[in-house]
Protein backbone atom coordinates (compact mmCIF):
# COMPACT_ATOMS: atom_id res chain seq x y z
CA UNK A 1 0.00 0.00 0.00
CA UNK A 2 1.49 3.29 -0.98
CA UNK A 3 2.59 6.10 1.88
CA UNK A 4 0.07 8.60 2.75
CA UNK A 5 1.63 12.19 2.61
CA UNK A 6 0.65 14.74 5.40
CA UNK A 7 1.88 17.92 4.79
CA UNK A 8 5.56 17.73 5.81
CA UNK A 9 5.10 13.72 7.19
CA UNK A 10 4.82 10.56 5.49
CA UNK A 11 2.68 8.48 7.32
CA UNK A 12 2.90 4.38 6.33
CA UNK A 13 -0.20 2.51 7.03
CA UNK A 14 1.64 -0.73 8.05
CA UNK A 15 3.50 1.73 10.34
CA UNK A 16 0.18 3.35 11.69
CA UNK A 17 -1.23 -0.32 12.13
CA UNK A 18 1.60 -1.76 14.04
CA UNK A 19 1.61 0.94 16.55
CA UNK A 20 -1.88 0.93 17.04
CA UNK A 21 -1.43 -2.93 17.53
CA UNK A 22 1.06 -2.15 20.36
CA UNK A 23 -1.61 -1.10 22.74
CA UNK A 24 -3.91 -4.00 23.44
CA UNK A 25 -1.07 -6.38 23.44
CA UNK A 26 0.63 -4.10 25.74
CA UNK A 27 -1.83 -4.05 28.24
CA UNK A 28 -2.32 -8.02 27.76
CA UNK A 29 1.23 -8.02 28.83
CA UNK A 30 1.27 -5.76 32.02
CA UNK A 31 -2.17 -8.02 32.66
CA UNK A 32 0.11 -10.97 32.60
CA UNK A 33 2.43 -9.72 34.96
CA UNK A 34 0.02 -8.60 37.51
CA UNK A 35 -0.73 -12.25 37.53
CA UNK A 36 2.66 -13.36 37.81
CA UNK A 37 3.18 -10.77 40.56
CA UNK A 38 5.58 -8.84 38.51
CA UNK A 39 6.56 -5.47 40.26
CA UNK A 40 3.90 -2.42 39.12
CA UNK A 41 7.28 -0.61 37.20
CA UNK A 42 7.70 -4.17 34.70
CA UNK A 43 5.05 -3.80 32.05
CA UNK A 44 6.01 0.05 31.80
CA UNK A 45 10.02 -0.66 31.90
CA UNK A 46 9.36 -3.50 29.11
CA UNK A 47 7.03 -1.45 26.56
CA UNK A 48 9.69 1.08 26.52
CA UNK A 49 12.48 -1.13 25.79
CA UNK A 50 10.61 -3.90 23.72
CA UNK A 51 9.33 -1.41 20.88
CA UNK A 52 13.06 0.10 19.98
CA UNK A 53 14.90 -2.96 20.83
CA UNK A 54 12.65 -5.17 18.79
CA UNK A 55 12.71 -2.70 15.83
CA UNK A 56 15.85 -2.78 15.66
CA UNK A 57 17.52 -5.99 16.57
CA UNK A 58 14.50 -7.18 13.35
CA UNK A 59 16.25 -4.73 11.15
CA UNK A 60 20.00 -5.68 11.50
CA UNK A 61 19.22 -9.35 11.61
CA UNK A 62 17.58 -8.79 7.74
CA UNK A 63 20.72 -6.19 6.94
CA UNK A 64 22.58 -9.70 7.90
CA UNK A 65 21.01 -11.75 6.22
CA UNK A 66 21.31 -9.81 2.63
CA UNK A 67 24.78 -8.63 3.49
CA UNK A 68 26.36 -9.95 0.27
CA UNK A 69 23.70 -7.57 -1.62
CA UNK A 70 24.74 -4.75 0.80
CA UNK A 71 28.57 -5.11 -0.15
CA UNK A 72 28.40 -6.41 -4.27
CA UNK A 73 26.32 -3.24 -4.38
CA UNK A 74 28.34 -1.08 -2.14
CA UNK A 75 25.08 0.31 -0.74
CA UNK A 76 26.09 0.32 2.85
CA UNK A 77 23.56 2.98 3.83
CA UNK A 78 20.48 0.36 2.77
CA UNK A 79 20.92 -0.56 6.72
CA UNK A 80 19.25 2.84 7.60
CA UNK A 81 16.52 3.82 4.99
CA UNK A 82 14.28 1.54 7.26
CA UNK A 83 10.78 3.21 4.93
CA UNK A 84 12.28 0.87 2.11
CA UNK A 85 11.62 -2.63 4.52
CA UNK A 86 12.91 -5.46 5.73
CA UNK A 87 12.74 -6.64 9.42
CA UNK A 88 13.25 -10.08 10.58
CA UNK A 89 10.79 -11.58 12.61
CA UNK A 90 14.03 -13.82 14.46
CA UNK A 91 15.28 -10.63 15.11
CA UNK A 92 12.45 -9.03 16.82
CA UNK A 93 12.34 -12.07 18.98
CA UNK A 94 16.03 -11.82 20.13
CA UNK A 95 15.05 -8.18 21.06
CA UNK A 96 12.18 -9.17 23.28
CA UNK A 97 14.28 -11.64 24.78
CA UNK A 98 16.72 -8.92 25.35
CA UNK A 99 14.18 -6.04 26.72
CA UNK A 100 13.00 -8.55 29.05
CA UNK A 101 17.11 -9.03 30.43
CA UNK A 102 17.56 -5.59 30.70
CA UNK A 103 14.30 -4.74 32.87
CA UNK A 104 14.40 -7.95 34.85
CA UNK A 105 18.34 -5.91 35.56
CA UNK A 106 16.48 -2.74 35.90
CA UNK A 107 13.80 -3.43 38.50
CA UNK A 108 15.81 -6.45 40.16
CA UNK A 109 13.56 -9.47 38.66
CA UNK A 110 14.03 -12.77 36.80
CA UNK A 111 13.94 -12.31 33.50
CA UNK A 112 12.40 -15.28 32.43
CA UNK A 113 9.43 -15.09 34.52
CA UNK A 114 9.32 -11.48 32.73
CA UNK A 115 9.64 -12.48 29.39
CA UNK A 116 7.27 -15.47 29.86
CA UNK A 117 4.47 -12.82 30.45
CA UNK A 118 5.31 -11.35 26.81
CA UNK A 119 4.81 -14.73 25.04
CA UNK A 120 1.07 -14.29 24.48
CA UNK A 121 0.74 -10.90 23.12
CA UNK A 122 4.16 -11.39 20.82
CA UNK A 123 1.97 -14.31 19.34
CA UNK A 124 -1.22 -12.53 18.86
CA UNK A 125 1.24 -9.72 17.49
CA UNK A 126 2.90 -12.10 15.22
CA UNK A 127 -0.52 -13.14 13.74
CA UNK A 128 -1.90 -9.45 12.94
CA UNK A 129 1.91 -8.32 11.21
CA UNK A 130 1.33 -11.65 9.42
CA UNK A 131 -1.90 -10.30 8.12
CA UNK A 132 -0.96 -7.07 7.51
CA UNK A 133 2.09 -7.56 5.36
CA UNK A 134 -0.25 -10.42 3.37
CA UNK A 135 -2.92 -7.75 3.03
CA UNK A 136 -0.91 -4.09 2.69
CA UNK A 137 1.78 -5.49 0.45
CA UNK A 138 1.77 -7.42 -3.03
CA UNK A 139 3.62 -10.86 -3.40
CA UNK A 140 4.11 -10.70 0.55
CA UNK A 141 3.78 -14.32 2.01
CA UNK A 142 2.28 -16.17 -1.40
CA UNK A 143 3.39 -19.75 -2.34
CA UNK A 144 2.78 -21.34 -6.05
CA UNK A 145 0.00 -19.76 -8.69
CA UNK A 146 -3.34 -21.89 -8.30
CA UNK A 147 -2.92 -22.17 -12.39
CA UNK A 148 0.41 -23.75 -12.09
CA UNK A 149 -0.63 -25.52 -9.28
CA UNK A 150 -3.74 -27.32 -10.19
CA UNK A 151 -3.04 -27.02 -14.00
CA UNK A 152 -5.50 -29.12 -15.74
CA UNK A 153 -3.49 -29.88 -18.82
CA UNK A 154 -0.48 -31.44 -17.09
CA UNK A 155 -1.38 -34.96 -16.33
CA UNK A 156 2.81 -35.87 -15.79
CA UNK A 157 2.87 -36.43 -11.97
CA UNK A 158 6.57 -35.71 -12.65
CA UNK A 159 5.79 -32.26 -13.72
CA UNK A 160 2.96 -31.57 -11.34
CA UNK A 161 2.59 -29.87 -8.37
CA UNK A 162 -0.67 -31.11 -6.68
CA UNK A 163 -2.33 -34.08 -6.96
CA UNK A 164 -5.35 -33.21 -7.22
CA UNK A 165 -6.32 -32.14 -11.14
CA UNK A 166 -9.17 -29.62 -11.21
CA UNK A 167 -11.00 -27.88 -13.46
CA UNK A 168 -12.01 -25.63 -12.13
CA UNK A 169 -10.45 -24.12 -8.86
CA UNK A 170 -12.32 -20.81 -9.11
CA UNK A 171 -13.35 -21.12 -5.55
CA UNK A 172 -9.94 -20.95 -4.46
CA UNK A 173 -9.32 -17.88 -5.90
CA UNK A 174 -10.22 -15.47 -3.30
CA UNK A 175 -9.20 -14.24 0.18
CA UNK A 176 -8.53 -16.47 2.52
CA UNK A 177 -7.31 -18.91 0.21
CA UNK A 178 -5.44 -16.51 -2.17
CA UNK A 179 -3.86 -13.47 -2.87
CA UNK A 180 -3.20 -11.44 -6.23
CA UNK A 181 0.56 -11.25 -7.15
CA UNK A 182 2.14 -8.71 -9.22
CA UNK A 183 0.69 -9.76 -12.42
CA UNK A 184 -2.91 -9.90 -11.38
CA UNK A 185 -2.42 -14.27 -10.82
CA UNK A 186 -4.17 -15.59 -7.85
CA UNK A 187 -1.43 -17.57 -5.57
CA UNK A 188 -1.68 -19.48 -2.18
CA UNK A 189 -2.23 -17.27 0.64
CA UNK A 190 0.67 -18.75 3.27
CA UNK A 191 0.38 -15.81 5.45
CA UNK A 192 -3.01 -16.91 6.69
CA UNK A 193 -1.96 -20.19 7.66
CA UNK A 194 1.02 -18.58 8.90
CA UNK A 195 -1.39 -16.12 11.30
CA UNK A 196 -3.38 -18.76 12.85
CA UNK A 197 -1.04 -20.77 13.58
CA UNK A 198 0.28 -18.08 15.45
CA UNK A 199 -2.80 -17.59 17.48
CA UNK A 200 -2.90 -21.45 18.44
CA UNK A 201 0.77 -20.75 19.84
CA UNK A 202 -0.94 -18.14 22.22
CA UNK A 203 -3.76 -20.00 23.07
CA UNK A 204 -1.19 -23.47 23.93
CA UNK A 205 1.11 -21.22 25.31
CA UNK A 206 -1.92 -19.51 27.60
CA UNK A 207 -2.69 -23.02 29.14
CA UNK A 208 0.53 -24.18 29.90
CA UNK A 209 1.83 -24.16 33.30
CA UNK A 210 5.36 -24.37 33.22
CA UNK A 211 8.80 -23.61 35.36
CA UNK A 212 10.07 -19.97 34.55
CA UNK A 213 11.20 -19.52 31.42
CA UNK A 214 9.02 -22.76 29.86
CA UNK A 215 6.38 -20.87 28.64
CA UNK A 216 9.06 -18.51 26.55
CA UNK A 217 10.83 -21.87 25.49
CA UNK A 218 7.49 -24.13 24.14
CA UNK A 219 6.85 -20.96 22.04
CA UNK A 220 10.14 -20.85 20.70
CA UNK A 221 9.94 -24.81 20.10
CA UNK A 222 6.28 -24.24 18.75
CA UNK A 223 7.55 -21.42 16.02
CA UNK A 224 10.75 -23.25 15.15
CA UNK A 225 8.95 -26.04 13.92
CA UNK A 226 6.08 -24.62 12.28
CA UNK A 227 7.86 -22.08 10.29
CA UNK A 228 10.05 -24.58 8.53
CA UNK A 229 6.67 -26.04 7.17
CA UNK A 230 5.53 -22.52 6.09
CA UNK A 231 9.12 -20.90 4.87
CA UNK A 232 8.93 -24.40 2.29
CA UNK A 233 5.36 -23.40 0.82
CA UNK A 234 6.93 -19.42 0.34
CA UNK A 235 7.50 -18.52 -3.23
CA UNK A 236 8.18 -14.98 -2.91
CA UNK A 237 9.95 -12.86 -0.53
CA UNK A 238 12.58 -15.58 0.27
CA UNK A 239 15.79 -14.88 2.05
CA UNK A 240 18.44 -17.64 1.53
CA UNK A 241 21.73 -17.36 3.45
CA UNK A 242 24.37 -14.49 1.93
CA UNK A 243 26.40 -16.03 -1.50
CA UNK A 244 23.97 -18.75 -1.23
CA UNK A 245 21.25 -19.39 -3.71
CA UNK A 246 19.11 -22.32 -2.49
CA UNK A 247 19.47 -22.48 1.29
CA UNK A 248 16.43 -20.79 3.23
CA UNK A 249 17.74 -18.45 6.15
CA UNK A 250 14.42 -18.61 8.30
CA UNK A 251 14.64 -22.28 7.54
CA UNK A 252 18.51 -22.33 8.93
CA UNK A 253 18.01 -20.19 12.18
CA UNK A 254 14.66 -22.42 12.94
CA UNK A 255 16.78 -25.24 12.82
CA UNK A 256 19.55 -23.27 15.18
CA UNK A 257 16.49 -22.38 17.70
CA UNK A 258 15.33 -25.89 17.63
CA UNK A 259 18.90 -27.13 18.50
CA UNK A 260 18.99 -23.68 21.37
CA UNK A 261 15.44 -25.51 22.79
CA UNK A 262 17.14 -29.01 22.87
CA UNK A 263 20.30 -28.07 24.85
CA UNK A 264 18.68 -25.10 27.28
CA UNK A 265 16.31 -28.45 27.94
CA UNK A 266 19.22 -31.16 28.71
CA UNK A 267 20.85 -28.52 30.44
CA UNK A 268 17.78 -28.49 32.92
CA UNK A 269 17.65 -31.95 33.81
CA UNK A 270 19.61 -34.13 36.11
CA UNK A 271 23.17 -34.49 35.04
CA UNK A 272 22.88 -38.64 35.22
CA UNK A 273 19.50 -38.04 32.71
CA UNK A 274 20.89 -35.91 30.18
CA UNK A 275 22.81 -38.26 28.05
CA UNK A 276 20.51 -40.76 27.49
CA UNK A 277 17.71 -37.88 27.03
CA UNK A 278 19.61 -36.33 24.36
CA UNK A 279 20.09 -39.70 22.65
CA UNK A 280 16.69 -40.33 22.69
CA UNK A 281 15.95 -37.03 20.89
CA UNK A 282 18.35 -36.78 18.64
CA UNK A 283 17.74 -40.22 17.00
CA UNK A 284 14.15 -38.90 16.34
CA UNK A 285 15.10 -35.07 15.21
CA UNK A 286 18.08 -35.76 12.94
CA UNK A 287 15.84 -38.44 10.35
CA UNK A 288 12.87 -35.36 10.99
CA UNK A 289 15.70 -32.85 9.70
CA UNK A 290 16.50 -35.74 6.63
CA UNK A 291 12.78 -36.23 5.78
CA UNK A 292 12.34 -32.41 5.58
CA UNK A 293 15.68 -31.24 3.53
CA UNK A 294 14.63 -34.44 1.33
CA UNK A 295 11.18 -32.76 0.81
CA UNK A 296 12.72 -29.19 0.13
CA UNK A 297 14.55 -30.53 -3.41
CA UNK A 298 11.50 -32.71 -4.30
CA UNK A 299 8.41 -30.50 -4.17
CA UNK A 300 9.14 -27.66 -6.18
CA UNK A 301 12.67 -28.24 -7.85
CA UNK A 302 12.15 -32.14 -8.62
CA UNK A 303 15.61 -33.36 -7.83
CA UNK A 304 15.35 -36.58 -6.28
CA UNK A 305 14.77 -39.03 -8.95
CA UNK A 306 13.52 -41.72 -6.83
CA UNK A 307 9.91 -39.01 -6.01
CA UNK A 308 9.86 -36.99 -9.04
CA UNK A 309 6.66 -38.09 -9.20
CA UNK A 310 5.65 -36.97 -5.77
CA UNK A 311 3.48 -33.69 -6.52
CA UNK A 312 4.39 -30.62 -3.99
CA UNK A 313 1.12 -31.24 -1.69
CA UNK A 314 2.15 -34.28 -1.15
CA UNK A 315 5.76 -32.87 -0.62
CA UNK A 316 4.60 -30.78 2.23
CA UNK A 317 2.48 -33.19 3.55
CA UNK A 318 5.18 -35.14 4.74
CA UNK A 319 7.40 -32.10 5.59
CA UNK A 320 4.85 -31.20 8.14
CA UNK A 321 4.57 -34.48 9.83
CA UNK A 322 8.20 -34.64 9.83
CA UNK A 323 8.35 -30.87 11.58
CA UNK A 324 5.42 -32.91 13.85
CA UNK A 325 7.42 -35.61 14.65
CA UNK A 326 10.85 -32.86 15.71
CA UNK A 327 8.14 -30.99 17.35
CA UNK A 328 7.14 -34.07 19.74
CA UNK A 329 10.32 -35.18 20.34
CA UNK A 330 12.05 -31.96 21.53
CA UNK A 331 8.22 -31.45 23.29
CA UNK A 332 9.17 -34.78 25.23
CA UNK A 333 12.16 -32.90 26.49
CA UNK A 334 10.53 -29.80 27.29
CA UNK A 335 8.37 -31.36 29.53
CA UNK A 336 10.66 -33.16 31.19
CA UNK A 337 12.71 -30.31 32.28
CA UNK A 338 9.94 -27.42 32.24
CA UNK A 339 6.42 -28.98 32.67
CA UNK A 340 5.47 -28.55 36.52
CA UNK A 341 3.82 -31.59 38.50
CA UNK A 342 0.29 -31.92 39.62
CA UNK A 343 0.58 -30.93 43.23
CA UNK A 344 -1.83 -33.53 44.70
CA UNK A 345 1.39 -36.15 43.89
CA UNK A 346 0.44 -38.10 41.32
CA UNK A 347 3.27 -37.49 39.58
CA UNK A 348 0.67 -36.35 36.20
CA UNK A 349 2.18 -33.26 34.08
CA UNK A 350 -0.04 -30.08 34.90
CA UNK A 351 -0.89 -29.15 30.59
Amino acid sequence: MEPINAGPFTLYPFGIATALLLVPCALIMARGMKKRGLKRETASWMAVLSVPLCFITARIGYCLLIIDQIIETDDYLRVLRVWEGGFLLWGAIAGLLAAAWITGKATGQRSGKIVDSAVIPACLMIAAIRLLCGLLFTEHGIGFALSNWFDPEETDYANRFSLWILEDYSFFERFPFAAEDFYGNWCWAVFVPEAAWACVMAWITSRCKAREGGRTVLFVLLYACSQILWEAMLCSQVIYLPWQGFVKANQMLCAAALITVICISLKKLEKGGRGKAALRCLAQVLPAVGIVVAMEFAAFEKKITMIETWPADICHLIEALACLWMGLAAGRLWRKAYALQDPKGSGKIIQ
